[in-house]
């Protein structure tokens, strides 16, 4: 940190650990500093009555399926960013076109069911634009059961809109988990659920 960085100050959380084992903590660091000239500052750990805030904790709700926890956590919705890439074109012919999100492998990307939210297109630095909103969505998280998939999936049908973002670079943002990933015995009935999943979408969304 001192040769590379020049680090002056380190700034961590008051559980902070570090070095071989996890043998260094805060204390140490503050020793360290007095030897290689930077000081160091802990913060409290924010806290929701017993339960630590932590990148941990918000993973943990992700893996889930609780965007509600989630979301007060972080305070805003869950994103994952990712370039639009050509799926089977299977919900364009059911009726329900999908973006299908092409997502970092390290993502933290929720359990596998469907889920309320919102697609939003992305500025240079990755921040949601304030501009051309796409809109809420029904996502679709998991391999597809009904169809016998391999590939595990994040396809968003944007509701009310028809238009071509194949190779654009977007956001979704998971709301509400509206229900857990099912294998259905045909079309017909899965159809039935995929228009009872969009009309659960403008509910819990406030449309």
């Amino acid at each position: 940190m001192v040769e590379r960085l020049h680090a002056a100050e380190v700034v961590v959380g008051e559980n902070f650990r570090f070095g071989h084992r996890a043998t260094g903590d805060f204390h140490t660091l503050i020793e360290l500093g007095k030897k290689f000239g930077f000081s160091a500052q802990g913060i409290e750990l924010l806290r929701d009555g017993d339960t630590v805030i932590s990148a941990t904790y918000v993973r943990s709700c992700v893996e889930a399926g609780d965007m509600e926890l989630a979301t007060a956590a972080l305070g805003r919705p869950h994103r994952l960013d990712g370039v639009i890439e050509h799926g089977d074109h299977r919900g364009r012919e059911l009726g329900f076109p999908t973006a299908n999100f092409g997502v970092d492998r390290y993502a933290a990307v929720p359990s596998d069911g469907v889920y309320a939210g919102r697609v939003v297109r992305l500025d240079e630095w990755g921040q949601t634009t304030k501009d051309d909103p796409l809109g809420f969505t029904a996502i679709s998280v998991g391999t597809n059961p009904t169809f016998d998939g391999q590939h595990r999936r994040v396809e968003a049908h944007i509701l009310d809109f028809d238009g071509d973002l194949y190779g654009h670079h977007l956001g979704v943002e998971f709301s509400h988990r509206l229900r857990g990933m099912i294998k259905f015995n045909g079309i017909e009935a899965l159809i039935d659920q995929m228009n009872a999943d969009v009309a659960r979408t403008r509910v819990v969304m406030g449309m």
